[in-house]
């Protein structure tokens, strides 16, 4: 055998992959290039990436990979499958890079990418099953096995540089690691995954007659012995909290909605996975693929009654959003598997997966647009509370002091608008300002920043029965006669004792000091409303000295921080203090 057979047995055929996929070959190249010159601080400022530029090229890959197995399941023409896949790829390349314009959401995006490419080959009327799930299989091992390459690529290089720093004191670049890591990352792992990727789109899973390969027995006792008793494991825990929240008269807790979603998703890959198995494995793995669509009908209702609390209470966030949307289609398959049972088309669950995340990913019925519209207008609804608009809808200038509540709720409400790239919704209220904080065009941080500093949301208040405290300047104390000064001690809750000539703890109520043979047990309570009360008239511009707190005759404590609750049993408690003692 010549060396050349050798080397094309090793290495996969890397010419017939970029054949196959030349837009997601291009467009690893281009990020391969673009994260070289990222690492090396010429199209960054070297401390924080772009990360529109990555998040844009691997959405692009996916959809353009896409594009290309449906023109070949389709048996379109070259070019036709060229344009096709160029215009998929700048359309969720553009939908990832300019998110906060186009308020797209990249987990809607990417969650509905994945199902698109397991299905777009398969998008005609002659697909097999079979077929559909040995695809999906060995595109599962392609993706596994570009990414331990990529690692291994890596992990290796890195070590050789390594070695090389080490041993012969070689003077490398700096970032050479980084250089080799983003290559391994945006070039090695998406070319070896695209010369792994299946070619073959006729071919059909066969379980019978000796052909089945190790990794279908491996996925068989995957499903039969692992996935489907924990599926029916978890179904039994939801019902069994079910009938919980029946006789308690109680509604669901606020994580019922991850619990079911992930019962969904879950369920419903289980129930893919072992399709293959539906007729010939365990009883329970039959039963299971028989009756799964019973089971779903409990969870979509408890999903449905905790999202329906949860936005009545909080709106729309995309978290919720996704959550509505998952319901949505839970109940779909639902109707769907009970109508077609074990004759149900995988494509169909995923397809309609798919088109849903993807529908919600971007546009005005979009989860972004839909959650800042909802948070708008509970953030205006704490306005008009908090009576800072005018009868014009306008900010009353000046701005009237915020209570600890309506400060906590809109410092949360705009940050959520600002992360989903919603905060020009708010101009109108603030038109015709000298301040405007829109009138500078600052980014939307610094837009934030500004309406933060108009709403006074930058100055600190702190909660009615919390203590915050630090010491920011020196003080002069006189110690008559004989004394001594101690310290400094500090003390948290409940922390594990550390004898010794000078040592104190506290369970919350009660501080315990010892120092030698003498011993005192102050009341904590006191302690922390004395600090309160001589630091309320100071903010955060203006730092108070250390709190001079005489606990008995004799003992002072000289307080320079403290920390928690005025409650009598308080969550938290952190002081650090030192003290004078005198005869």
């Amino acid at each position: 055998m010549s060396f050349a057979d050798r080397l094309h047995r090793l290495v996969p055929d890397l010419s017939a992959s970029l054949a196959r996929f030349p837009v997601p070959a291009l467009i690893s190249v281009l990020l391969c290039v673009y994260g070289n010159l990222d690492v090396a601080t010429i199209v960054s400022n070297g401390t924080v990436s772009d990360n529109q530029v990555y998040l844009g090229g691997a959405a692009a890959f996916m959809a353009a990979g896409a594009a290309h197995y449906f023109a070949q399941g389709r048996g379109l023409s070259r070019l036709t499958e060229l344009l096709l896949a160029l215009a998929v790829a700048l359309a969720a390349g553009a939908l990832a890079f300019w998110d906060v314009y186009l308020r797209s959401s990249h987990l809607f995006l990417f969650a509905g990418l994945l199902p698109l490419l397991m299905i777009a080959g398969f998008l005609r009327r002659d697909a097999k099953q079979g077929a559909l799930w040995l695809f999906n299989l060995r595109l599962g091992l392609a993706v596994v096995l570009a990414v331990i390459v990529a690692l291994i690529f890596a992990g290796g290089i890195s070590a050789i540089l390594a070695s090389l720093e080490f041993l012969f004191n070689v003077d490398l670049p700096w970032r050479a690691h980084e250089h080799v890591w983003v290559t391994a990352a945006s070039l090695i792992a998406p070319l070896y995954g695209l010369s792994l990727m299946p070619a073959r789109l006729d071919e059909e899973v066969a379980l019978s007659g000796g052909r089945d390969t190790l990794i279908e027995r491996g996925v068989s006792v995957l499903v039969n012995y692992i996935m489907v008793p924990i599926a029916v494991v978890y179904t039994l825990i939801l019902h069994a909290y079910a009938v919980k929240i029946l006789l308690d008269g109680a509604l669901p807790k606020g994580q019922i909605g991850l619990m079911v979603s992930i019962f969904a998703v879950g369920g419903t890959a289980t129930w893919l996975i072992a399709w293959p198995w539906r007729e010939t494995g365990t009883f329970l793995l039959r039963f299971f693929m028989r009756y799964w669509f019973w089971f779903t009908i409990v969870p979509v209702i408890l999903l449905a009654v905790a999202i329906w609390e949860r936005i009545a209470t909080y709106g729309v966030t995309p978290d919720r959003y996704g959550i509505v949307v998952i319901a949505i289609w839970l109940a779909l398959v639902m109707l769907y598997l009970a109508i077609r049972r074990n004759r149900a088309d995988m494509r169909a669950l995923l397809g309609s997966f798919a088109v849903l995340v993807l529908i919600g990913s971007a546009g005005p019925w979009g989860a972004n647009s839909v959650s800042i519209e909802s948070q708008f207008g509970r953030l205006t609804g704490f306005f008009q509370s908090e009576k800072l608009l005018t009868p014009e809808n306008k900010i009353i200038d000046p701005v009237p002091t915020l209570t600890v509540e309506g400060k906590r709720e809109i410092e949360a409400l705009l940050w959520t608008l600002s992360s989903m790239g919603g905060l020009d919704k708010l101009k109108p209220y603030f038109a015709g300002r000298k301040d405007d904080p829109f009138a500078d065009q600052a980014d939307r941080w610094g837009t934030l920043a500004n309406i933060r500093k108009i709403l006074g949301l930058d100055i600190y208040t702190p909660e009615p029965d919390q203590v915050n405290f630090g010491a920011g300047t020196p003080f002069i104390r006189d110690i008559n006669g004989q004394g001594r000064l101690v310290g400094p001690i500090q003390v948290h809750l409940n922390a594990a004792e550390r004898p010794g000539e000078v040592w104190a703890k506290t369970d919350g109520q009660t501080l315990e000091i010892t120092i030698g043979t003498q011993k005192w047990s102050l009341p904590v309570k006191p302690l922390m409303e004395k600090v309160k009360a001589d630091t309320a008239t100071h903010t955060q511009i203006t730092q108070p000295p250390p709190v001079i707190y005489e606990a008995e005759p004799g003992l002072t404590l000289v307080i320079i921080n403290a920390s928690g609750e005025l409650r009598d049993k308080p969550r938290y408690l952190n002081l650090g203090f030192w003290l004078i003692l005198r005869q």
